[in-house]
């Protein structure tokens, strides 16, 4: 379970550090984004392309920091310590959660858009199979733990 943890967890941080990629390195708004607004960029004043493009960027960044955040709790993770599942489910929740609502929004919003629905929540569930690994991984450590002891005593 210990390694399906780390795994997990590893592939989360992947997927947030690519998606962070994909809004860092935008000039402009994505294709479902234009089909939500019914407009082309161009028919965006350059004043509001430039907030959009920053808002965008400020996303990727919150993309990288989780990313960044399950890559360096992976460790701990991989040592069971359980503050560290914890850890890893609120970041990975608190980006995710949101960004699968704002998703799911701006499908219904426009049915022809179509936002990455499928990998926002592939990471949504990536994180919480890697906190449900880890957990069961430290109970079983501790089950083992607990055998050997009473074998020893």
């Amino acid at each position: 379970m210990r390694k399906l943890a780390l795994v997990f967890q590893l592939l989360a941080a992947v997927m947030s550090i690519g998606a962070s990629m994909r809004y860092l390195t935008a000039s402009e708004f994505m294709p479902y984004h234009a089909a939500v607004a019914g407009q082309a960029w161009t028919a965006f004043s350059p004043g509001l392309q430039v907030i959009i493009t920053g808002m965008l960027h400020i996303v990727g960044a919150g993309f990288l920091g989780c990313g960044i955040a399950l890559a360096a709790l992976a460790r701990p993770l991989w040592r069971t310590e359980r503050w560290a599942a914890w850890a890893s489910l609120l970041v990975g929740v608190a980006v995710w959660a949101p960004t699968l609502a704002v998703t799911l929004m701006l499908k219904t919003a426009a049915p022809g858009a179509q936002p990455p629905t499928a990998p926002t929540i592939a990471t949504l569930v990536l994180v919480i199979a890697a906190f449900i690994a880890a957990l069961l991984s430290r109970s079983s450590a501790s089950s083992t733990l607990a055998a050997e002891a009473r074998q020893a005593g």
